[in-house]
């Protein structure tokens, strides 16, 4: 018996020691630092110039290097780019890249179309890539961003291929030349954007229209590679052949597809997480986990100019004048919207909030909006073969249910009997999708800030066609020569006039790492998360 017990001590000892060894393992900094991350859905493209997903974004931001990059305090740094010029009058840029910058490629396993690929990356690697997103069949969903560039608007709107004229140069393999329609004090800022990401046009015309659609059909230049891409987990592992500035410190980070992120998170699944809408209270509670907050969203009430009923701006103004904003039921989590920018948006250095003092919102007056829907009604109904006005479609997330139906209610305390409001409440997926599909007059929906500058955020209303607007009238405006703060200052008002948008509320984006996590980096815009910096420690 005695000996059982000595037996069983020592089994105890030694498995104590290795589990000690373990944690020990797990704490030194030679062991290897593998984290994880949840995403909601799975990328369907790491074309940097189409991209525009979450996950997308984020392998983007790991696995690719552009001219510049954002450190962790958001600051403009050199990347691809070791130095560059800005002409006295702001509109050339001429850039001086890093001889060292290389795709991550594996010439041992490459096909033989690619034996003598050669890996270096050049200005000419720059100007295919922009040179793809000012066409307009790439349909780049970040095309505001590249519409700086001299030019650019007038290839996109022409709908030809033929890009000579766009203002960017390669006068050799190590110097680019970018030349800017007017001067934008926050381009440098746009050039980390995945829009403005290499592209090698022998490995894009090598793809054949695969490119960016699996794992081998994608190169990566930064500190990470995209080593594996199934249906559930995307892995980036360490790029052993990078030789710029930025070079990872974790070995490994695994995406997982997640519908119940958060729950999953609790458990000690993920290591960092972005917080949705209904979980913030709880996290913002939970003292274990580091916080980072960015008030870059804006909900608006918003209006499809391709519907029936919204396509009329007598008809818009009515519903914009009928809103009595006061009183409105909001989450707990939302304040009070200023203006269609979010008041994380910026005007050179300055915030575009503070420069700008108020917005010109349309004046609550219900008489007139009541006078403004009945000559609407009356010009709609005096059509051959109308016999009664639509219903009005208006979406909503269920957190904005009641602000929705307080909203519907004064449509219809003003407007008669005859005017009828269907809501319909959406998960935010299925929101985006009808949107997307146009099904709908009217949407209480979030637009959140995808840059800092606030001129580009306005852009999307001349480029995008968001919520099918189509002004001559406010493409000039965005496109002319006044001073920055000036031109944003109109463009916002001239929405509102037109009334496309109603901005109600604003909010913040918040994201969650663990304590004993550092150096995983959140960003503003875009939903980016950058790993390159993340070290598990023993606290």
């Amino acid at each position: 018996m005695k000996k059982l017990i000595s037996l069983l001590l020592v089994l105890a000892i030694v498995f104590s020691f290795c589990a000690c060894s373990k944690i020990n393992r797990l704490f030194s900094k030679n062991a290897e630092q593998s984290f994880s991350y949840p995403i909601a859905q799975m990328p369907t493209t790491l074309d940097p110039q189409i991209a525009s997903g979450e996950a997308e974004l984020i392998i983007i931001e790991n696995c690719m290097e552009g001219l510049v990059r954002l450190n962790a305090a958001g600051e403009v740094e050199p990347a691809i780019a070791q130095s560059w010029e800005i002409s006295a009058d702001g509109l050339r840029y001429t850039f001086h890249l890093n001889s060292s910058a290389r795709w991550a490629f594996d010439k041992e396993d490459a096909p033989e179309a690619l034996q003598n690929f050669n890996p270096t990356i050049t200005a000419k690697d720059f100007v295919f890539a922009v040179s793809r997103a000012v066409q307009k069949q790439t349909a780049a969903p970040d095309f505001q961003s590249v519409s700086l560039i001299k030019n650019a608007l007038k290839i996109h709107s022409s709908g030809k291929s033929d890009t000579s004229s766009l203002g960017i140069k390669a006068p050799d393999d190590s110097t680019l030349v970018i030349t800017l329609e007017s001067a934008n004090s926050a381009f440098l800022r746009s050039l980390t954007g995945a829009v403005f990401m290499p592209c090698s046009e022998e490995f894009f015309e090598y793809c054949a229209g695969r490119y960016g659609r699996q794992s081998r059909y994608f190169l990566s230049n930064a500190g990470f590679e995209l080593r594996s891409w199934n249906e559930t987990n995307l892995v980036m592992r360490k790029n052993e052949d990078y030789a710029l500035s930025h070079p990872a410190k974790a070995d490994t980070v695994t995406l997982y597809r997640d519908e119940n992120a958060f729950e999953s998170f609790k458990n000690n699944n993920y290591d960092a997480l972005a917080i949705s809408d209904d979980n913030i209270d709880e996290a913002l509670a939970d003292k274990s986990l580091r916080v980072q907050t960015y008030d870059d969203t804006v909900w608006t009430l918003a209006f499809n100019l391709k519907s029936q009923l919204c396509g009329n701006k007598n008809c818009r103004r009515a519903l914009a004048a009928c809103l009595d904003t006061i009183g409105l039921t909001a989450p707990e989590w939302c304040a009070v919207a200023p203006g269609i920018v979010p008041n994380i948006c910026t005007v050179g250095t300055q915030c575009f909030l503070s420069a700008r003092k108020e917005a010109t919102f349309v004046a609550y007056a219900p008489d007139k909006a009541a006078a403004l829907y009945e000559s609407f009604s009356q010009s709609y109904m005096a059509q051959e073969d109308v016999k009664e006005m639509p219903v009005m479609r208006f979406l909503c997330t269920a957190p904005f249910e009641q602000c929705a139906k307080q909203i519907a209610q004064g449509w219809q305390q003003h407007f008669g009997t005859g005017f009828e409001v269907r809501i319909s409440v959406l998960g935010i997926d299925e929101l985006t999708e009808a949107i997307d599909g146009g099904e709908f007059d009217a949407v209480l929906m979030p637009m959140s800030a995808d840059t800092e500058d606030a001129l580009v955020f306005l852009k999307k209303f001349a480029a995008q066609n968001v919520f099918s607007y189509q002004s001559a009238a406010y493409n000039r405006l965005i496109n002319s020569g006044r001073a920055e703060l000036k031109k944003c200052i109109a463009c916002e008002n001239a929405l509102l006039a037109d009334a496309v948008v109603y901005p109600l509320f604003t909010s913040n984006s918040y994201y969650v790492s663990r304590n004993q996590v550092e150096g995983i980096y959140f960003y503003a815009f875009g939903g980016k998360v950058n790993f390159l910096n993340a070290e598990r420690t023993s606290r």
